[in-house]
């Protein structure tokens, strides 16, 4: 699998670059990207100092414009978008299907990937976004190993990513989302709720199946590992770290017993 990671400046992304990623993907404050202004790239002068470094180093640039626009602001977002592909940017991550039509209808060619966001949740979504020239699907963190492997088997033709966050689940579309931003301290997916059989959680996988959704994905053929962006930088480099552990013994075989008990050592000193 190639890593592909989020980075917020070009201190990060050089450092992605030498251990191991092949791709860094990025956010502008001024183009809505579903996250918090902090976690995107200072502005575009950055940006484009981190796209000459990915040539520079053989990697490619992804910008993330995987949030829903006001239509109003299409025009001139897409001027910008249109500059910096003519720049040197490798692909474009997006969720909104009307925001992918209207960006290729302005001629904006690059490589489309679709956000986990778009809630591709089987094949049938799949095949809908292919016809809109979608052929890397990043696929939803809750899927099950045998829900994502349907629909990687189905379609042979597609691109693949899954996120690597050994120690966090999300029991929401989002991980970090809204819920928990309004709150520090108050997340309702973590909360007991009551019902007529007593206490009710959101239901989790635990960390066998956390782990065989990278086995399983390694296995099937998933062609990307996705870094989440939240992290600070000494974060970042245990994950790059631990995640390079992984794929490494992957690649060499190893049985899905030994990955497991690997992947519990990785989930207790990776846990954000």
């Amino acid at each position: 699998m190639i890593i592909v990671a989020g980075a917020r400046s070009l201190k990060e992304a050089a450092w992605l670059f030498d251990n191991g990623a092949g791709e860094v993907y990025c956010g502008l404050p001024d183009l809505p990207n579903h996250r918090r202004a902090s976690l995107s790239v200072k502005d575009e002068k950055e940006f484009c100092r981190i796209i000459d470094l990915a040539k520079k180093k053989g990697g490619k640039t992804l910008l993330l414009l995987n949030q829903s626009w006001d239509p109003g602001d299409y025009g001139r977002f897409a001027e910008k978008v249109k500059r910096l592909v003519a720049r040197g940017v490798d692909g474009l991550v997006v969720k909104d299907l009307h925001l992918i039509e209207y960006l290729q209808g302005a001629g904006i060619k690059s490589s489309y990937i679709l956000s986990s966001l778009a809630m591709a949740f089987n094949s049938h979504a799949v095949d809908l976004f292919r016809r809109y020239g979608i052929k890397r699907f990043i696929l939803p963190y809750q899927l099950t190993p045998e829900e994502a492997l349907g629909i990687i088997k189905s379609r042979p033709r597609i691109e693949t990513e899954i996120f690597y966050y050994p120690g966090h689940f999300c029991q929401n579309v989002d991980p970090l989302c809204k819920f928990c931003d309004w709150s520090r301290s108050y997340k309702p997916c973590k909360i007991s709720l009551e019902s007529g059989d007593g206490p009710f959680l959101m239901p989790a996988p635990d960390l066998p199946r956390m782990a065989d959704i990278m086995y399983e994905g390694h296995k099937a053929g998933v062609n990307y590992l996705k870094i989440p962006r939240t992290l600070d930088l000494e974060g970042l480099k245990k994950f790059i770290g631990d995640a390079r552990v992984l794929l490494d013994l992957l690649d060499k075989g190893t049985s899905k017993e030994k990955f497991r008990l690997r992947y519990k050592d990785v989930f207790v000193s990776d846990k954000v």
